[in-house]
C-alpha cells in the first residue's frame, strides 16, 4: 500500500529543495561562465550551437524513458548518485581548466555526459511532489518551484558575471561542486516514499502511449494545429536563446556584465509573468490572448535584432517584454489542453506533446550556428521573426485553430 502525503513528507521536502535550490544556483553560475568561455574562445556560432545541442539534446532525448527509472528505482539513492557524478564532471572540468589543457570538444563532451546524468534526475526530482506534498499544498508548492526557477535565474548570471571579474573559471567553478555536494546534505536528512508500480503500469509500453497520444491530437479540431504552432515556436526561438552571448560580445562589443544584465531583465519578464497568470483568473479567450501574446513576442525578437550598437537598455526592455509573454502564452495553451484532454489520456498526450515540441528545440540549436555563418546573426533574428510572424498569421487564416478553444468550451 502506497504512503499518502502528510504533514511530515511535507516537511522532509522542503528541507529537500533547500538543497536543490543551492545546486540550480552553482549550475546556473557554472553554465554562464561556461558559454562565456566557448564565445571568447571560438569566437563561434557553430561552436556555441553544438554546446548547446549537446547539453539539450541527451536530456530531452533521454527523459521519456528514464521516468521509468524514476518509478522503479530507490529515488533517493538515484538522485544522490547522478548529483555526485554531476560534480565529479564539475571536478573534471575544473582541473582541465586548472592544468590548462582544456578544448573546446572536451569540455562540450563533458557538458553532454553531465545531461545524461540530468535525464535520470530531473524525472526523480519531479516524482517526489506527489509523493511527499499533500494535494492542498501543491498549488504554493507548485508556485514556490515556479518563484525559486525565477530567483536562479536572475541571481546565477549576476552571481557569474561578478565572480568573472575577481576570478579566474577553475576557481568559479569550485562553487558548482560545492553547491553540488551541499545539496547531498538535505538528501540523507529526509525519508523519500516508496510507490509500487501496479502490474498494469508495468505492462505500458512507451510505444503505445505514444501513439495513443498521437491519435488524440490527431482527431481533435484544431489540436494539430496548435501543435504544430508549438513546435515551430520553439524551432524558432532558438537562434536567440544560443547566440545571445556571441551577438552581445561581437554584434555589440558587449561584456559578461551587459550579458548578465539582459539575461537577467529576461528572467524578470518571465518571473513577473508567471506572477501575473498565478493571481488572474485567466483570460477568456485563452487561444486569441496566446495568439497576440505571440506577436508580441516576435515583435520584440524584432526589436532585439535592430538595436542599435550598445543599446543594451534596448535589448534588456525587449527580453524583458517577450519573456514577460511566455507564461501567459504557456498557460493559456496548457489550461486548454487540459480542459479538453480525459484526465485518462492527459499524460499520454503531454507525453507526446513535450517530447516533439522538445525535438524541435535541438534542431533549431544545432542549424542557428551555420545559419548566423551564412546570412549574419541580425539577419537571422529578423528573419526567425518575420518568419514566425507569417506562421501565426496564415495559422489564424487557413488552419482550424481557432476551433480548439471551441472544443475546451464544449468540453467544459
Amino acid at each position: 500500500m502506497d504512503l499518502q502525503p502528510s504533514q511530515a513528507t511535507f516537511k522532509h521536502y522542503l528541507i529537500f529543495l533547500s538543497g536543490q535550490f543551492t545546486s540550480m544556483l552553482g549550475s546556473s553560475v557554472a553554465q554562464f561562465v561556461i558559454t562565456w568561455w566557448i564565445t571568447l574562445e571560438t569566437r563561434s556560432t557553430v561552436y556555441l550551437s553544438i554546446a548547446s545541442f549537446a547539453t539539450f539534446t541527451p536530456f530531452v532525448v533521454l527523459t521519456p524513458f528514464t521516468g521509468v527509472f524514476a518509478d522503479r528505482w530507490n529515488r533517493k539513492i538515484l538522485i544522490g548518485v547522478t548529483d555526485f557524478l554531476q560534480a565529479l564532471i564539475a571536478l573534471m572540468i575544473i582541473l582541465l581548466f586548472w592544468f590548462n589543457v582544456i578544448s573546446v570538444w572536451t569540455l562540450i563532451v563533458l557538458i553532454a555526459v553531465r545531461s545524461v546524468f540530468q535525464a535520470f534526475q530531473a524525472p526523480a526530482i519531479s516524482t517526489l511532489i506527489p509523493l511527499m506534498v499533500p494535494s492542498d499544498k501543491l498549488s504554493r508548492i507548485n508556485g514556490l518551484n515556479f518563484l525559486l526557477g525565477g530567483a536562479v535565474g536572475f541571481i546565477g548570471p549576476i552571481t557569474a558575471a561578478v565572480m568573472l571579474e575577481i576570478w579566474a573559471i577553475h576557481e568559479i567553478l569550485w562553487l558548482d561542486v560545492t553547491t553540488f555536494l551541499i545539496a547531498v546534505i538535505p538528501l540523507t536528512m529526509i525519508k523519500i516514499p516508496t510507490r509500487r508500480i501496479k502490474t498494469s503500469e508495468e505492462k505500458t509500453s512507451f510505444a503505445r502511449d505514444f501513439i495513443d497520444g498521437l491519435a488524440f491530437i490527431k482527431h481533435t479540431k484544431g489540436f494539430m494545429a496548435v501543435f504544430m504552432m508549438a513546435m515551430m515556436i520553439n524551432f524558432l526561438a532558438m537562434p536567440l536563446d544560443v547566440l545571445l552571448p556571441y551577438y552581445i560580445k561581437f554584434t555589440h562589443q558587449g561584456e559578461a556584465s551587459e550579458l548578465a544584465f539582459i539575461v537577467a531583465a529576461s528572467q524578470i519578464g518571465m518571473l513577473l509573468g508567471g506572477v501575473l497568470m498565478s493571481v488572474i483568473k485567466g483570460f477568456r479567450r485563452k487561444m486569441l490572448t496566446a495568439m497576440y501574446f505571440l506577436y508580441v513576442f516576435f515583435a520584440m525578437y524584432a526589436l532585439i535584432a535592430l538595436s542599435p550598437k550598445g543599446f543594451f537598455w534596448l535589448i534588456a526592455s525587449a527580453m524583458f517584454a517577450s519573456h514577460f509573454c511566455l507564461p501567459i502564452i504557456n498557460v493559456s495553451f496548457i489550461t486548454l489542453v487540459q480542459i479538453i484532454v480525459p484526465k485518462h489520456l492527459y499524460g499520454r498526450v503531454s507525453s507526446v506533446m513535450m517530447t516533439l515540441c522538445n525535438l524541435a528545440s535541438p534542431v533549431g540549436m544545432i542549424i542557428s550556428g551555420p545559419l548566423a555563418d551564412y546570412m549574419g546573426i541580425v539577419n537571422l533574428f529578423l528573419g526567425c521573426s518575420i518568419l514566425g510572424t507569417l506562421c501565426l498569421t496564415l495559422s489564424l487564416l487557413f488552419t482550424d485553430i481557432r476551433c480548439f478553444e471551441e472544443e475546451a468550451n464544449i468540453t467544459k
